[in-house]
């Protein structure tokens, strides 16, 4: 089984994140499944703002390019490692292999492992937009209001070296969020989710924190299988109604994507 593991960041240029992150998958896939973490060609780094999420997801060798890469040179799924879910539902209309998002998947494990959840952002304007995302997946009444830590996604690589100050408010919110009702707390970003489990915080309050990281590795690897042996797939009637390959092969040059994967240096 090959996994395609997609962030919405230039992941080649952040070497504690991508050591943490690889490490941690290895860690706990399948014997057989080969894993291949990629991010996007380029990009800001500001990816609380949505214009920049939209543009690392959209552009040339960005997240929807990299997803019709990953389906045309043979891999079995897609896991979106970012919380905001970015292309996802897009990349369902055009790729034949299973596509997962972190926030979904996380939102709707959490409804397995408890009555309510929340999460903990990393700035205010995400926790806004994972409370969106909530919404959209139908989840109102199984949600309370996303926390955060203040600070920046430049800042979060600082957790790395330096994991005290963002573990600290990271337990403080999650603490105030149990407090509220919440049975399940998700680390809402992958980056910080690589932080929080290399510090081995699963329980804060009472309240399980779910290693989204890893959840979502292994609901891709069951979704490979199950496309596989069952040949589950998206109800192609409306939502993921996709186009002919001859139309996506137009998008592709309309657009300037590009065909195969750069290497990551």
């Amino acid at each position: 089984m090959k996994i395609w593991w997609q962030s919405s960041s230039p992941i080649h240029r952040l070497h504690d994140y991508r050591t943490a992150l690889e490490a941690h998958l290895e860690s706990v896939k399948r014997a057989q499944t080969e894993i291949a973490v990629n991010g996007v060609d380029d990009g800001s780094m500001d990816l609380h703002y949505n214009a920049v999420v939209a543009l690392n997801s959209y552009g040339p060798g960005g997240v929807l390019n990299k997803i019709i890469q990953a389906a045309d040179h043979g891999y079995d799924a897609v896991a979106i490692g970012c919380f905001l879910d970015p292309a996802m539902q897009e990349a369902r209309e055009v790729v034949g292999i299973p596509v997962l998002g972190l926030g979904e998947t996380s939102m709707l494990t959490a409804c397995m492992l408890g009555e309510k959840f929340s999460g903990v952002a990393f700035h205010a304007k995400q926790s806004q937009y994972y409370d969106r995302k909530a919404f959209e997946y139908g989840l109102r009444d199984r949600h309370l209001p996303f926390g955060d830590l203040g600070i920046d996604f430049t800042e979060v690589q600082d957790g790395f070296s330096n994991p005290a100050r963002m573990t600290e408010r990271f337990v403080r919110e999650a603490k105030r969020l149990a407090g509220e009702g919440a049975e399940v707390i998700l680390a809402a970003c992958a980056t910080v989710n690589a932080i929080i489990h290399r510090e081995k915080i699963t329980e804060v309050g009472g309240a399980l924190v779910l290693d989204c990281n890893a959840v979502l590795l292994k609901m891709t690897e069951a979704m490979a299988e199950l496309k596989e042996s069952i040949g589950l797939a998206p109800s192609r009637r409306l939502l993921y109604q996709g186009p002919p390959r001859r139309s996506l092969d137009d998008w592709m040059r309309i657009y300037g994507f590009r065909d195969r994967p750069r290497l990551a240096p």
